[in-house]
């Protein structure tokens, strides 16, 4: 797969130049003469890179860069200066601002696939960092403190958006009892392949963590309570049906769960919905477990 490369910058020659430097060097480019257009062509094409000229009419790379590095889905995208400018202290104010590095012109290819390459090599290391930072040791679903910060920012998007936010709370039914039966290495495993569950078991968007312990949730976007009970459906038959094999015999599970979903309409904080759903897992764990129940907001 070939690394992405947007450029922005005002004046065509200079594109074109830098196109066919990066092309030749088998980059993806995908370029744009209006600064106006480059937060949104960051959102739809994902480049690895960024080029952006400092001087553009309507808006400068300044401001480009620093809109840039205030969005929180593309602010960890290295943005490589392109100016002619010699003054230090401009040059300064957009490392300040966030950008990686700069390249100078005149447009010298060697430094630039020079200073990309080292924007990459930067840039997998900060993602493999992330990723580390980011991921249960145990099952590779987000953690505790990653769930929740994305549960929060999608639950702000979703407000902007005028839309439906499902939040689910599962726990595994009787957990102790399968790691007093046979053993903390075989509830290991367990937590592992209901993870691999519950990942295959989304859809593209939505967020799987573990909550804590034996305790997942599940941030699902766009989703109104009924798309909701379906998918937690699926899952919990999924889990029911699923042998889980430790090497030596096979162990069935269940899991409840609870729904809390907010409507625009619905005036609760994102740390209600959590509690909301908290208590509709209560629910079905009081009413016999291996069951999903949602809770119904009355405002």
């Amino acid at each position: 797969m070939f690394n992405k490369v947007l450029v922005v910058d005002d004046n065509k020659n200079n594109i074109r130049l830098l196109t066919d430097i990066l092309e030749d060097e088998k980059y993806e480019v995908y370029s744009t003469e209006k600064a106006t257009e480059a937060i949104e062509m960051t959102h739809s094409n994902k480049p690895d890179i960024i080029l952006l000229d400092i001087m553009m009419p309507e808006m400068d790379g300044f401001e480009v860069c620093k809109q840039l590095k205030s969005d929180y889905e593309i602010k960890d995208i290295p943005v490589i200066m392109v100016t002619a400018k010699t003054d230090t202290a401009d040059l300064k104010s957009a490392l300040d601002l966030g950008a990686f590095d700069y390249i100078k012109k005149p447009i010298d290819e060697i430094e630039v696939i020079a200073r990309i390459q080292s924007a990459l090599r930067f840039k997998q290391q900060q993602d493999k960092l992330k990723e580390m930072a980011s991921k249960d040791g145990l099952t590779g679903v987000f953690n505790h403190a990653l769930l929740i910060d994305l549960f929060e920012k999608e639950y702000l998007k979703q407000q902007r958006n005028q839309g439906d936010l499902s939040f689910v709370m599962l726990d595994i039914d009787y957990f102790k009892k399968v790691n007093d039966t046979y053993g903390h290495t075989t509830g290991d495993l367990i937590l592992r392949e209901l993870s691999d569950i519950l990942s295959n078991s989304s859809r593209t968007g939505d967020i799987v963590g573990r909550y804590g312990g034996e305790e997942f949730s599940l941030v699902l976007p766009d989703t109104n309570s009924e798309n909701a009970f379906k998918l937690c459906e699926r899952i919990r038959k999924t889990v029911e049906n699923y042998d889980f094999f430790t090497g030596k015999e096979h162990i069935k599970i269940t899991v409840s769960m609870g729904i809390c979903t907010k409507q625009p309409c619905d005036s609760i904080l994102s740390s209600e919905m959590i509690i909301k759903a908290d208590e509709a897992l209560y629910i079905a764990k009081q009413n016999g477990r291996n069951q999903v129940k949602s809770m119904l907001l009355i405002m």
